[in-house]
């Protein structure tokens, strides 16, 4: 490998350098026609330009379609690439662990191409990957079912995410990594994508250790959930969606207004999202509880009070008030056992959020860890650093672990990127490197089990806490609700 030009299986791309890390933009790691599974990508002759990121999946935040980005050359359908990043310093014959990034924004908005890998790669000497998938409509809406269609296959936007995982496998070792040590991590939407991806077969081989950052199975929908919500797009669509070459030939703004419609008339959930298929993932929620999850590393952890983020974001695609959450927790778990959780809520303002929070984020996660240490290396942590006004809400650990720059991105953080803040971050981004190089993170994160209950808490200065809010998680008792597991 020369400091720029590479050679893929589809052919020869040229890269830069910057800040200390060697970059390849943009690469594409497979194809694939509206509504159809990804394949291999096509070659090309000539050396590819791998200087600029590729365009992001049209997407679409909230329910107003006159928001949706759909306008090239920023998105495009087109969009199925990677990034990478590498340390500049790198030997010819060096090859070193790999952290494929999968990116959150709720299945219906992200990319990639905001997280830039290059002071992660250059500090940690670890390569960094970077993925757009397909999201919203056009990744994770179950039309298939919804129209009877053998020719639209099941959650789009996993199958892309295993299809970039698979090139990373036979790619990465011209870029100086090691294939066979490879962790897959994201957060939020991308850390609900890691937990289905370790209960998926064929995606086992193609890593061995994870990262969760808040989230695991609960948010995504059940099947009969996935195929009300399909037909309600259909009907949306009208003729125009009433087989795959109708939907093809839609104007893709007809979709995003499909979307918008279908979010406003399910108020409290995601209106595009995996679900339990039976086939690519298991079937049901109890059939992912039951089963053993792949047995690598794992690494996972939420921030305590997510759902403020929620509160302060259009979209309402969470249930945050008291009245919607003793709906779910009755609904799926019982009046008994929905009494029992709530009753170690106090019933104020912070006892709603600390709810809220943990039904849709923290416990889920913390129940995926229990459930992961019974036979696999397991940590957990919970984020405490507090933003003045957002609280420790979701995705603030983001803007402290990756690269952000400007004032809008002090104002999202809390504050410039100094002093104990910046201490934070880079001992997240150490533990977090220590664990893609050797399985673990540094010495002082102790492996956690249901029983001990060892849990990390970031904050600016951290500490280690046996069982924290065990009334909560005693009375939770291992069980999960979620807004789309029942129709």
């Amino acid at each position: 490998m020369n400091n720029q030009v590479v050679a893929t299986q589809s052919g020869l791309v040229r890269g830069s350098s910057a800040q200390g890390a060697r970059r390849w933009l943009g690469i594409p790691y497979a194809q694939a026609a509206r509504f159809t599974a990804p394949v291999a990508a096509p070659t090309w002759a000539d050396v590819r330009d791998a200087t600029v990121p590729g365009p992001q999946c049209p997407q679409m935040y909230g329910n107003a379609a006159k928001r949706a980005r759909i306008s090239q050359p920023d998105f495009s359908e087109d969009c199925l690439t990677v990034n990478i990043y590498a340390p500049d310093d790198m030997g010819e014959e060096e090859r070193l662990p790999v952290y494929v990034w999968i990116h959150g924004g709720a299945f219906v908005a992200g990319s990639g191409n905001s997280y830039d890998g290059s002071q992660l790669a250059r500090d940690g000497r670890i390569i960094v990957v970077t993925i757009n998938y397909r999201v919203g409509v056009l990744g994770f809406v179950n039309l298939g079912a919804a129209l009877n269609s053998a020719d639209i296959p099941s959650n789009l936007g996993l199958r892309d995410q295993i299809s970039a995982l698979t090139w990373v496998q036979n790619n990465i070792a011209a870029f100086g990594g090691d294939p066979d040590r490879v962790t897959i991590g994201g957060q939020s939407a991308g850390s609900m994508s890691v937990s289905l991806l370790l209960h998926i077969p064929a995606a086992r081989p193609l890593f061995q250790q994870a990262i969760m950052q808040s989230g695991a199975v609960s948010l995504i929908h059940g099947r009969a959930k996935s195929e009300a919500i399909g037909r309600q797009y259909a009907a949306a669509l009208g003729a125009g969606g009433r087989d795959l070459p109708a939907l093809q030939a839609l104007d893709l703004h007809a979709l995003f207004e499909a979307q918008a419609a279908v979010g406003a008339a399910n108020p409290g959930t995601i209106p595009a999202s995996p679900w339990l298929d039976g086939d690519l993932v298991p079937g049901t929620l109890a059939a992912i509880q039951e089963a053993q999850a792949a047995p690598v590393p794992l690494l996972a952890g939420a921030t305590r009070d997510e759902v403020r983020l929620f509160e302060l974001m259009p979209g309402d695609i969470l249930p945050t008030s008291w009245s919607a959450l003793e709906t779910l927790l009755r609904g799926q778990l019982g009046v008994e056992q929905a009494q029992a959780i709530l009753a170690t809520y106090p019933r104020t303002k912070a006892g709603r959020r600390a709810l809220a929070s943990d039904l849709t984020f923290v416990m889920p996660t913390r129940h995926f860890a229990d459930r992961h240490a019974a036979h696999s290396p397991t940590w957990f942590y919970r984020f405490d650093y507090a933003h003045p006004i957002a609280g420790a809400t979701h995705g603030l650990d983001l803007t402290l672990t990756w690269p952000m720059h400007g004032l809008r991105a002090a104002l999202a953080r809390g504050g410039r990127m100094t002093g104990q803040r910046a201490a934070l971050g880079q001992r997240m981004t150490r533990h977090i490197a220590h664990f893609v190089r050797h399985g673990r993170p540094e010495e002082d994160w102790p492996t956690y089990d249901a029983a001990q209950g060892q849990v990390k808490i970031f904050n600016l200065v951290d500490r280690v806490e046996a069982r924290p809010d065990a009334d909560r998680w005693g009375a939770w008792a291992g069980q999960d609700v979620g807004v789309g597991l029942v129709a």
